[in-house]
């Protein structure tokens, strides 16, 4: 699983946020109600989480971001994707908005789960998964990551074997 081909990232059409996030909880109660019904946040359904991405009904761009050229290969145990010279310019290139940028990670054409490229200036966390290009890029590795700001929401699908074997499958 350290060796994974045929890996594309894409980018969503629009935006995506969760509006059935907690952070749309507008009053303390709600806050509080929220927060005694989770007492770790691992227990907290995905969709609830404010950095979810509903991958069944995000709809992403027609052209990959990076493509079969720009990935040389996927490291599922590491959470790491290797890239070539030109998958680290089309990196550098991207304008990333200080509440981050959506993106899929696909095999085969199939979704295996999503995350978000994160801006260093910005001063929000992410509760899900994320990589900051212009940090995270490490010689050609670009290095995924759960829960900034020490805060995080739901499972950690980088590890769910389902999930890629899934998409290996088809």
């Amino acid at each position: 699983m350290s060796n994974i081909k045929g890996v594309e990232i894409y980018l969503f059409q629009s935006e995506c946020w969760n509006e059935n996030s907690y952070n749309e909880y507008k009053t303390e109660t709600e806050q509080k109600t929220f927060s005694d019904k989770y007492e770790q946040t691992e227990n907290i359904p995905i969709e609830k989480c404010a950095y979810y991405i509903d991958l069944e009904n995000c709809k992403t761009k027609n052209e990959p971001l990076l493509n079969n050229n720009d990935i040389e290969r996927f490291d599922w145990k590491s959470s790491k994707i290797h890239l070539s010279k030109s998958g680290i310019e089309k990196l550098k290139n991207q304008e990333i908005p200080l509440r981050g940028l959506p993106f899929v990670i696909k095999l085969n054409g199939n979704n295996i789960y999503g995350g978000w490229f994160w801006n260093m200036f910005s001063s929000f966390g992410c509760d899900r998964i994320f990589s900051y290009p212009d940090k995270n890029v490490k010689g050609n590795e670009l290095d995924l990551e759960f829960g900034l700001g020490g805060f995080k929401c739901g499972k950690d699908p980088r590890q769910n074997m389902e999930l890629i074997e899934k998409a290996l499958r088809k």
